[in-house]
């Protein structure tokens, strides 16, 4: 062992390093897209080998901590975008209050079919005509994700694209519908990412996603809307507080 691999610490050089940097990023030594030291500036302050460097580097981006791009250096990346399960909200409203950015595009809206699963979640026929909505959501300017709502036929006509872009879905059944939303069922599971989804998430092939189902219900039991979307694991996370 070369007297790089160990620091006085009993750690190695690079693991002394890497933590080094995670705690400057998660004290905020660095900002959200900032561009860390150049590896010839942390060779200098740290007193270790290029190689050292560049694996410390690669150990913070596998944990989602830092982007490197090629030519430019390594900057620190976006913090994961985290949802309660333990309050129903929409995501506009859910990430506001964490100073969060976030912009809808509105990527379709008009008539359509319910496919099955939506139709069992909504207790009416396969094929029953309904609105149709599909968006795609940005973080703080990053994609985070693709979104298929089937909405119950009879609210979907009071629906516009610039008020979509604006406001949650919740949001306009409560405020402009006269509705109270009153719960939602919510399935998470994992799938490969099809190649639509690579394209507007910018995911590279293969990519995992992670697919969240959520029906919402209003006063009586109503179910008004059937929501898929397929969010990027990197970029997004539920916390759910158990009691016991």
């Amino acid at each position: 062992m070369s007297r790089e691999d160990t620091a006085s610490n009993g750690l190695t050089l690079r693991a002394r390093l890497r933590e080094a940097l995670r705690d400057g990023i998660l004290r905020g030594d660095w900002r959200t897209h900032e561009r860390l030291p150049s590896e010839s500036q942390l060779i200098g302050q740290h007193g270790v080998s290029r190689i050292t460097v560049r694996l410390a580097l690669a150990d913070l981006e596998a944990e989602g901590l830092i982007v490197r791009v090629q030519g430019k250096g390594s900057f620190v990346a976006p913090a994961p975008v985290r949802q309660e399960l333990s309050r129903l909200q929409g995501l506009s409203e859910a990430l506001g209050g964490q100073g969060r950015e976030v912009l809808t595009r509105v990527l379709s809206l008009g008539p359509g079919k319910l496919p099955p699963r939506a139709a069992q979640a909504l207790g009416l026929a396969s094929g029953t005509p309904c609105m149709v909505l599909q968006t795609l959501r940005f973080a703080d300017g990053q994609p985070l994700s693709l979104n298929s709502t089937w909405i119950e036929p009879t609210l979907g006509a009071g629906l516009d694209e610039a008020t979509l872009a604006q406001t949650d879905l919740l949001t306009i059944y409560e405020t402009r519908m006269n509705l109270r939303v009153t719960r939602a069922m919510v399935d998470i599971t994992s799938a490969l990412a099809n190649a639509r989804q690579r394209k507007l998430l910018d995911l590279a092939a293969p990519a995992s996603v992670l697919q969240v189902e959520r029906t919402v219900f209003t006063t009586g039991e109503r179910p008004v809307h059937v929501e898929a979307s397929v969010y990027r694991p990197d970029a997004f996370s539920y916390r759910l507080e158990l009691s016991r």
